[in-house]
Formats: C-alpha cells, sequence, structure tokens
C-alpha cells in the first residue's frame, strides 16, 4: 500500500485503545496518535494528549488527515463525525476498530478515500478481522471508482457515472470495458470489448485511455455509442517543456494545446510539466501549471547532462544554459526513461512528452 504524502491519525479514549495505537504506529511509523482524556498525567513523547471531549477535539482534524482511525465502539465514532460529513469524495476515509483489536470496520469512504485498503493493510498488520460492507467488494468485483482512483482518472460527470457503473455490476448486469494500454486494474465484473463484440449489444462501454479522439483507438464508428460512453482518463502523461525567456503565457498554453491535438493526448492525462532549473521562475510555464492543475518541477543541469546525451544536441542550448537539450531530457527524468514522444518545436517553445508506469 502506497502511503507517501498520506496523513493518518489513530484516536483512542481508554488505555487499551492507547497501547494498540502504540503498537500500529511502531509498524507504520508515519501517524499520528491522539489520546483523548480528560485530567489525565499520561505522558508519551509519541502520544499527543488531548485534553478534550471527543466531539469537541474532532472537527479540529476531521479534514486535516487523509485518514482517520477510531480505536473505540462503532456508535461513538457515527454519532461524532455525522455533522461533519459532506461526500464520500471529499470526506476522509474513516476506520473504527476495538480497543483489543480484533475486528477493523471500514466505515466511511471505502472506495475514494482507501479506507477499504487501509482496512487491509492494518489488518494484517496486527492479524485481526477486516470487516468491508461495500456491495463491489463483498461481490468480489471491481468498481468504476476504485478504477479511477488506481490511475488517478479523470471522469467527467463523476459521481453519476460511478453510481450508474457500480449499480449495473452489482446487479449483474453488462458492463463493457475496453483498456487502451497496459494498465494494471483490477477488471472483475467487467465484460471486456475486443475487435468481435457486437457494437449494437453493448449497453455501456467504459474506455480507459490517455488519448483525446476513442474513434481512432477503437478503429470503428462509435457514434451511435457516445451516449453509453464512459471515458477514464489515467493522469500518467509528463511534459518536458523547453522556451526561450519571457515567452507569451498565451502563446506557452496555445502551442501546449496544438501539440497535444497533433499527437492525440488527452489534456487531462496530464500530470506533471517539468524544466530546466534557470526556468523556475518563467512565467509562461508557471501559468501553463496553473491552467492544467499541475505541478511544475525542475531539474538542475547536473541531473539533465545524466540523461541529455541520449537525445537531439544543440550546441546553441549548450552554450546557453549548460546542457545539449532540455525538453526531451526533462521528460526522460519526468517519467524515469519513458519518453514516448521527442521534441516538437512551435516558434520558441519545445514539447516532450514521457508516460509514467501505473
Amino acid at each position: 500500500m502506497n502511503l507517501e504524502d498520506k496523513k493518518i491519525a489513530i484516536l483512542s479514549i481508554t488505555n487499551n485503545g492507547r497501547e494498540l495505537a502504540l503498537r500500529i504506529k511502531e509498524s507504520m511509523k508515519s501517524v499520528d496518535v491522539f489520546f483523548i482524556k480528560k485530567d489525565t498525567d499520561y505522558k508519551n513523547d509519541e502520544v499527543t494528549v488531548v485534553n478534550q471531549g471527543l466531539k469537541e477535539f474532532i472537527p479540529q482534524v476531521f479534514d486535516k488527515y487523509d485518514y482517520l482511525v477510531f480505536i473505540m465502539a462503532t456508535g461513538i465514532v457515527v454519532r461524532t463525525i455525522a455533522p461533519l460529513i459532506i461526500s464520500k469524495f471529499s470526506d476522509p476515509a474513516i476506520l473504527v476498530m476495538d480497543e483489543k483489536g480484533n475486528n477493523i470496520i471500514s466505515l466511511l469512504s471505502g472506495h475514494m478515500g482507501g479506507a477499504n485498503e487501509m482496512t487491509l493493510y492494518m489488518s494484517d498488520l496486527i492479524n485481526s478481522h477486516p470487516v468491508i460492507t461495500t456491495a463491489t467488494d463483498v461481490n468480489k468485483k471491481s468498481s468504476l471508482d476504485m478504477i479511477a482512483k488506481k490511475l488517478n482518472g479523470h471522469i467527467d460527470d463523476f459521481r453519476d457515472n460511478v453510481l450508474k457503473i457500480n449499480s449495473m455490476l452489482v446487479n449483474n448486469e453488462e458492463v463493457h470495458l475496453y483498456i487502451d494500454g497496459n494498465y494494471k486494474i483490477n477488471h472483475n465484473g467487467f465484460t471486456l470489448y475486443d475487435e468481435k463484440t457486437d457494437l449494437d449489444k453493448v449497453r455501456n462501454l467504459v474506455i480507459v485511455t490517455n488519448k483525446k479522439d476513442i474513434n481512432k483507438i477503437l478503429n470503428k464508428n462509435i457514434e451511435n455509442l457516445n451516449e453509453k460512453i464512459i471515458k477514464v482518463t489515467p493522469k500518467d502523461i509528463v511534459i518536458g517543456v523547453g522556451c526561450k525567456k519571457n515567452t507569451n503565457s498565451d502563446h506557452m498554453k496555445n502551442s501546449l494545446i496544438k501539440f497535444l491535438s497533433e499527437y492525440n493526448i488527452d489534456i487531462n492525462s496530464i500530470k506533471e510539466i517539468g524544466s530546466i532549473e534557470i526556468k523556475k521562475d518563467e512565467k509562461a510555464i508557471i501559468d501553463l501549471a496553473k491552467f492544467l492543475d499541475v505541478k511544475f518541477k525542475t531539474f538542475s543541469v547536473e541531473e539533465i547532462s545524466k540523461v541529455d546525451y541520449l537525445y537531439e544536441k544543440s550546441d546553441w542550448v549548450k552554450k546557453n544554459v549548460g546542457v545539449y537539450s532540455v525538453s526531451d531530457p526533462v521528460a526522460h527524468l519526468l517519467s524515469e526513461g519513458r519518453v514516448i514522444i521527442n521534441k516538437q518545436k512551435y516558434d520558441g517553445i519545445t514539447f516532450s512528452i514521457g508516460r509514467i508506469d501505473i
């Protein structure tokens, strides 16, 4: 389980619960343990003692953690968090376990929040019984929201489409799935789409692709299927950017849109953009990252020099910025060597595309 950048809190109200929390922390390390008890003289550098009531304290941390693990009775937890719940798409994952660690319950945000996955992970750590009640999991089927979560994927009308497809899967209705690429996803419950599939019999088709125009990947006219298609766009595209100093921001944005269109790349698939360190304050690239709502990462001359020999070289670029090229090696570094489209030029701008493995 990947817990990188995830914030986890374990909360207890009894001595036994506190000791169980510390036991879990020994294995997981990066967790905050809270002991919620008034008028106690307990002290431990590994525990934050909260001299407040549970109902007063939880609102202070509810939206500050990705996972909240309560070691106490389920009824107490339900009454405490009820006024704070907004949506499964924004609420933190909530887990509940008894103070002996016999059972762990995935209570809230099982799929999108990751409560189900964390329940299984923790149950393995302390040898307890995981309790998961989401219908797709009980029926050992995949779900649309879990596919999207695994791929950090974009889906238009996310809520409505997830509810529709998951309901069909649980009720054993046929949902076709086409995977455009080597994406490692659980497709249990779906019917895999292939060239022999009769389009007239397809009720709903989920397509996993980072391409913009899906007609080009299916090699069929699917106009009659448009209302039945739900596209999951994985965020697996990274872009290396090079440009002249003081490049116009609109020119940068429009050039990228043209570039993506020429290579049939969906703009929603972009995870990150990058450039050389001396471009860290280049307004056009900063504005591009804001427009895409992605991170802008820079690399030093030393980092780029380790891989720039693999790509087309420019003595002019070497003389001016210290490396033989920018966009190709940056795409290489962002994607760990998986460059799929080499440098393309757009009047003072260069773009290269890499694809991360997810």
